[in-house]
């Protein structure tokens, strides 16, 4: 299978998306200045000016998003090749990750989640979550783990939810349990 690689260091957010997110912060902190201002200043005083601690929330938390996005993270990637499925990505303290092919014992894949269970052959598992990237790459990279996986003779499970696995899997655990 050939390698797939993605670099993620510029990724979700295009300029004109970075563009209109600041716009946005900028509205919600002139809203709140509008109603901070509109009982002492402009008369209005059916207005409290405690109220405007609400826009000025939002705006503070769009314009922490706006900040992320706009702030470039140093090396954010994505790669799977025929040795190893290797990762760093995320918005806090990003750590990079490394997953030997010859190591994993299985792959459960959801349906309807955008996530991949690893299980590994000494019983330990980890779930990988692509959701926060777009769509497309993210539906590309489960593609390219189900055919490497194939490849090399792994189990893939396909299952509708994560949740519904682990419930399954713990259901025929503890009947396996219970006929010991």
């Amino acid at each position: 299978m050939e390698k797939l690689f993605f670099n993620l260091e510029e990724e979700e957010f295009t300029k004109g998306r970075k563009i209109l997110i600041w716009i946005v912060t900028f509205l919600f902190f002139v809203g709140g200045m509008y109603v901070a201002m509109a009982g002492p200043v402009f008369g209005k005083h059916s207005i409290k000016p405690a109220l405007s601690l609400a826009p000025f929330g939002i705006g503070l938390i769009i314009g922490a998003v706006a900040l992320l996005s706009t702030i470039k993270r140093k090396d954010l990637f994505f790669l799977i090749d025929n040795d190893k499925i290797e990762f760093r990505y995320g918005l806090f303290r990003p750590k990079k990750y490394t997953f030997l092919w010859i190591e994993i014992k299985k792959l459960v894949m959801p349906h309807k989640e955008r996530k991949v269970k690893v299980m590994f052959k000494d019983g330990t598992s980890f779930i990988i979550d692509v959701s926060y990237l777009q769509r497309k790459k993210s539906t590309i990279i489960r593609k390219h783990m189900f055919h490497t996986a194939r490849e090399k003779n792994i189990d893939v499970l396909k299952v509708i939810s994560l949740a519904h696995h682990k419930a399954h899997h713990e259901s025929h655990t503890h009947a396996d349990a219970n006929q010991i």
